[in-house]
């Protein structure tokens, strides 16, 4: 190797490290969209610079990528829109009181707006966590930038996107399946969230193309009987027409028409 050649590779080498942080997935499109050639990278590999976490997917040696790693790797190198949402967003938060025996053994993620494909090295990172991906559009894309935060991770300082507890929550409703412990499981983390901003509320359901969620929403903000739920317009939102089956064998809400369990029909606590 030429001495002009050698320290372009040095340098390269330079510039990967100041811009890698430790325990976060590198996509191999990113890589080469800095530079560094597959040829490269495979001599990166072959020194230890690198090392392969799945076919285009590598890392910094020594370290152990995480989800966190693998998400910030989606999310800011990747640069696919997608995010943490739901439960997992509201773990991330301190909102979810309690986490399953064992620890947190899926995240959920989300399309910020329209349907995205995920890379296939998302699914080839072995993790001790499931990565969930929804693919449901549940927002207008007029929507995606709005209910969003960031929150520290454990890799340098990198921040995750992640569903601010109004998106989080109606997230979580749009997962309620027929099963009365599911949607008491909701209300539950319905009752711990704090005081929710209304006009951002407003917003996301005016945005939501789920009529469950809508009604579901506004079913336990009316029951919770906080201040915040009175500012909350909601002749403005539309929730269509009929009787929805949301718990199966449950008690018809009169004011939303949807079943709910019967130990959450008695009105507000």
């Amino acid at each position: 190797m030429g001495l002009a050649k050698s320290k372009k590779t040095s340098s390269l080498i330079s510039q990967l490290l100041q811009a890698l942080p430790e325990g976060v997935a590198v996509p191999s499109a990113w890589l080469l969209a800095n530079g560094i050639s597959p040829q490269l990278v495979r001599k990166y590999v072959a020194s230890g610079w690198l090392v392969p976490l799945a076919r285009g997917i590598y890392a910094r040696p020594a370290f152990i990528v995480g989800w966190q790693g693998a998400v910030l790797g989606l999310q800011r190198l990747a640069q696919r829109p997608v995010h943490v949402g739901g439960l997992s967003a509201l773990n991330l938060q301190n909102l979810a009181h309690y986490l399953p025996l064992g620890g947190v053994s899926s995240i959920h993620l989300w399309n910020d707006a329209a349907p995205v494909r995920l890379p296939s090295w998302v699914t080839g990172i072995k993790l001790p966590e499931v990565l969930l991906f929804h693919r449901e559009q549940l927002f207008d894309p007029a929507l995606q930038r709005e209910g969003f935060a960031s929150v520290s991770t454990q890799v340098r300082d990198w921040k995750l996107v992640v569903s601010a507890p109004e998106r989080a929550i109606m997230e979580v409703l749009s997962l309620v399946d027929e099963t009365p412990d599911s949607f008491s499981h909701a209300a539950e983390l319905f009752e711990g969230l704090p005081a929710l901003r209304p006009a951002l509320v407003q917003r996301l359901l005016a945005g939501c193309r789920s009529i469950k969620v809508k009604r579901l929403f506004l079913f336990l903000a009316t029951r919770q009987g906080e201040p915040w739920n009175r500012k909350l317009d909601v002749a403005r939102i539309e929730l269509g027409s009929g009787k929805r089956m949301v718990t199966r064998g449950g008690c018809l809400d009169a004011r939303f028409l949807i079943t709910v369990p019967e130990s959450l029909s008695a009105g507000p606590k």
